[in-house]
């Protein structure tokens, strides 16, 4: 018999094909309207989805702030009869209670080898029978979520290892099934070609390599997290990772009495599919919702601030950079203002509505305030600095920012104080000039820096924030101070100089 398996992971809410700006080819409704579809080509199917669901959008903003008691994205998944759930480090992002609500009426389905302490009853694995042909599915989620999340959204929960994890259930795996497959939330620390050579600080954040290195009895693996897109063979088993919202998913296929294995990565942009009626009125009422909501005019500027190229306004500055300074630093109370331009930045027009913050910044960070020495808020610009480098008397970024993903969110802007860079100089030594009110930084002194959560705890990535004292913390979504500043204001003046230059 042939079996398809499909995978999704880190769909972020993204249900319509569309960011809320413009049409993009995506989302839950392309994707699972093929699945049904295509299903019905093969003797049966295997549905499973590896987390970050039920966060990261502007429907799941809105779904978060109006209190749902049913999650409509868990109810479009289980229309198209998704068999098996992996919880991401995004779905502890709104509380345990948001989690409980949306994740308790699937709970069967949670396959959760290792975090102990949840309100509902998930089981490690799941074994599916076809024929007589058992597939178990073990599922984990990255273990570094408590060097990120809130305390509160975590309170009473244990994330253990999964490769220890792993260990513990392998005998057991290995005597009930004729395949396993690892349904990880979490990617490759090394390079897929070789499985040796890391990619990244190896934090135990993504373990993949390690899990196929020290078991072979593992199958096939589908992850997710790192927002990567691939599907490859790793020591002879299937490794793959769809893109974040719904971009691509995993299609594989045993024929179980051959052993033969098709796989792909579908391309949400390539699939001619009449959206199913079925699927798409689960959403209807709540999408309507949603844009009476998004529209919603709450201030304005003096004039529009659009990001025509991203790159460009992360080089040589932008009014929305100076904006969110200022927005930081008002609300942290701080001296120093660190922050990133994400990619789905684009920019305010002169009105402005709750849709245009949520487009511009769509994650729950909250803002934490470290107290840093001089001399390490220098090493932080310094490492910042390695984002540009000069190829052929050009400015592009640094491969290392690019490769094996892409992490333009690493790159910050640092508000609050002038600086200079200079890209001819080598990494460590670019910073060539630091002020504030007109005089040199004292290195030796301490300075307030606000920063949002992500960035304050993952210190592997800016390591001269380790060690810092947090002295205040903003628990409230950036995204919803945003909003309150701007409808503070009503009409906010647009500053167009940049405090930092960068030469070439």
């Amino acid at each position: 018999m042939k079996l398809v398996i499909y995978q999704t992971s880190d769909l972020h809410g993204y249900v319509y094909p569309t960011n809320y700006v413009t049409e993009q080819p995506l989302g839950i409704l392309k994707i699972g309207s093929y699945m049904k579809k295509d299903e019905l080509n093969y003797d049966a199917s295997l549905k499973i989805d590896c987390g970050d669901l039920v966060q990261g959008s502007a429907l799941t903003h809105y779904l978060y702030k109006h209190d749902i008691e049913r999650n409509p994205i868990i109810e479009g998944l289980e229309n198209i009869k998704y068999d098996a759930y992996v919880l991401g480090n995004h779905e502890f992002n709104y509380g345990l209670d948001y989690l409980n609500k949306s994740y308790s009426p699937v709970c069967d389905k949670i396959i959760n080898g290792n975090i102990e302490g949840l309100d509902f009853d998930t089981k490690p694995y799941k074994i599916f029978e076809f024929d007589g042909f058992k597939v178990g599915c073990i599922g984990f989620t990255t273990s570094f979520i408590p060097n990120w999340e809130r305390p509160c959204n975590i309170e009473g929960l244990s994330f253990n290892d999964p490769v220890e994890t792993y260990a513990k259930y392998e005998e057991e795996l290995k005597e009930k099934c004729d395949f396993i497959i690892v349904c990880y939330h979490g990617g490759f620390e090394k390079s897929l070609e070789d499985n040796t050579t890391p990619t990244e600080a190896l934090t135990k954040e993504n373990q993949g390599s390690k899990l196929l290195e020290k078991f072979n009895s593992i199958d096939m693996v589908l992850s997710g997290h790192q927002h990567r897109s691939f599907i490859t063979k790793i020591d002879n088993r299937i490794c793959s990772q769809p893109l974040n919202n719904g971009q691509n998913f995993t299609k594989i296929v045993i024929d179980t009495e051959t052993k033969e294995i098709s796989y792909e990565l579908v391309e949400v942009k390539n699939i001619d599919v009449e959206i199913d009626k079925e699927l798409q009125s689960i959403f209807d009422d709540v999408e309507a919702k949603l844009q009476l909501y998004l529209d919603q005019e709450i201030g304005n500027f003096d004039k529009d601030i659009i990001v025509d190229d991203i790159f460009l306004a992360r080089l040589n500055g932008h009014p929305i950079i100076n904006f969110l300074h200022e927005v930081h630093l008002e609300a942290g109370n701080a001296d120093i203002s660190a922050l990133s331009l994400f990619d789905s930045t684009i920019g305010f027009k002169k009105n402005v509505s709750i849709r245009d913050v949520l487009i511009n910044y769509p994650y729950p960070n909250t803002l934490k305030i470290l107290k840093v020495k001089g001399e390490n808020i220098k090493k932080a610009i310094e490492k910042a600095a390695t984002y540009f480098v000069l190829e052929d008397n050009k400015v592009v970024v640094n491969s290392t920012f690019l490769v094996p993903k892409v992490q333009h969110y690493n790159y910050d802007t640092f508000g609050g104080l002038d600086y200079e860079i200079d890209l001819n100089r080598e990494f460590g030594d670019r910073v060539v000039s630091m002020k504030r009110n007109g005089e040199d930084m004292d290195l030796e002194k301490y300075y307030n820096v606000v920063m949002n959560n992500y960035r304050a705890t993952n210190t592997s990535i800016y390591p001269s924030y380790e060690g810092a004292e947090v002295v205040g913390e903003v628990n409230i979504d950036i995204s919803e101070i945003i909003i309150d500043y701007i409808q503070d204001k009503k009409m906010i003046k647009s500053e167009d100089k940049c405090n930092y230059k960068i030469k070439y």
